[in-house]
């Protein structure tokens, strides 16, 4: 226990403290200002351009064009591997090209998509008599809660009726513990998010500290139950069985030219979001995670990325497309939302797939990543239920 405290406590002091010394031994009082305002008047921002000390950059096609190539070749080996699954149904892997599903759709699988639709609904129309003669704030606060809970029950039994199992039914207080870690989760990326301002909100000015605090931590619980659900419902399928990522690559990432290599990404991310914001944006998604495997790698802890060291990849991938997938349906239901999220990304803010610009959904495989490891430290069993 005193181990794992001691993990928590040197991951949280360097997630929060280094952007903020980098802000205040910089001199950057007026972002200083905008990191402590709470809640976060975010629609302040993104309205008056002039009190972004990093102000936003023109769309540039090399920038657009190097990160698609930086993302397709990432995705290579993998696609490839799918490739070859599909040409030889399966036989290149030894794995049953077709799985069928054998189980019962359970009840609560259909109250889950009643809730889902309902939430929809009053997040997108407000037409209804009543809905606009509540407070503000109320109507903020039945917008957006009830999607992800339907979506949660909706994917747990869709994992019952393919397989039999859910990380909800064989898992049921570890899976519950996921809602609040995950809401600890998600706060370190919105702190991280008021250095950069990639993103911010409209819809909450009625809010009040203590409101948003709690409306926002209810919110964010919803992403690692999310994620987990949809990983272990991809893994009811041949194409995301572990032997077709299985005999790839090796990369020991325990080596010391790694943990160089991810002391230097880590460092370079939590001090140029504050120093270079619109050139390292893209590691806030990633430093996270950096700091995390160093910490348990110097804790000699065990990491969900171990098995890469052995050419195995495939929960790795698992969740990368479980949070893209995620990511997709976070963009959807936001889109006519009553309070809903909008972005300000430099140089690639194009070709918007509702709210996000293209090139933004990538960033999404990495958070999967970091949500893997997230859970098979808090939780490892969660993980092992998906592999």
């Amino acid at each position: 226990m005193t181990k794992r405290l001691l993990h928590y406590l040197v991951l949280a002091a360097v997630l929060l403290g280094v952007p903020l010394a980098c802000c205040i031994l910089g001199g950057h009082q007026e972002l200083l200002d905008g990191v402590k305002s709470f809640p976060p008047r975010t629609e302040d921002w993104g309205l008056r351009p002039e009190l972004l000390w990093n102000h936003r950059r023109p769309f540039a096609w090399p920038a657009f064009i190097g990160l698609v190539l930086f993302t397709l070749l990432c995705l290579f080996p993998f696609m490839k591997r799918l490739w070859r699954f599909a040409a030889s149904k399966g036989a290149a892997f030894g794995v049953p090209f077709r799985k069928p599903a054998s189980g019962v759709f359970p009840w609560w699988g259909w109250f889950g998509v009643a809730v889902l639709a309902a939430g929809w609904v009053l997040s997108w129309n407000y037409r209804f008599g009543w809905f606009p003669a509540l407070p503000a704030r109320v109507q903020v606060q039945l917008s957006y809660a009830p999607i992800w809970a339907g979506f949660i029950l909706l994917m747990n039994a869709l994992c019952v009726k393919r397989s039999g199992r859910s990380p909800m039914t064989d898992h049921p207080w570890a899976y519950a513990a996921t809602f609040p870690a995950s809401s600890l989760f998600w706060w370190f990326f919105e702190y991280l998010n008021r250095y950069v301002w990639n993103w911010y909100y409209l819809g909450i000015s009625e809010l009040g500290a203590v409101e948003y605090a709690v409306y926002a931590t209810v919110c964010f619980a919803s992403v690692l139950p999310g994620v987990c659900a949809v990983a272990a419902w991809l893994h009811t399928f041949p194409a995301f069985d572990d032997r077709v990522y299985r005999g790839m690559s090796r990369v020991n990432l325990r080596k010391p030219g790694w943990c160089v290599f991810l002391g230097v990404l880590s460092a370079v991310g939590l001090t140029g979001i504050v120093f270079a914001p619109d050139y390292t944006y893209p590691l806030l998604w990633i430093s996270p995670v950096a700091v995390f495997l160093l910490v348990q790698f110097l804790m000699r802890e065990r990491c969900v990325l171990d098995p890469v060291g052995e050419g195995d990849w495939s929960v790795f991938f698992r969740f990368a497309v479980a949070a893209l997938a995620c990511g997709l349906c976070w963009e959807t239901w936001n889109y006519c939302a009553l309070a809903k999220w909008v972005y300000a990304v430099p140089w690639v803010h194009r070709f918007q797939i509702w709210e996000m610009p293209l090139i933004g959904f990538g960033g999404y495989l990495p958070f999967g990543v970091e949500c893997a490891a997230v859970t098979a430290w808090i939780l490892p069993s969660l993980v092992d239920n998906t592999k």
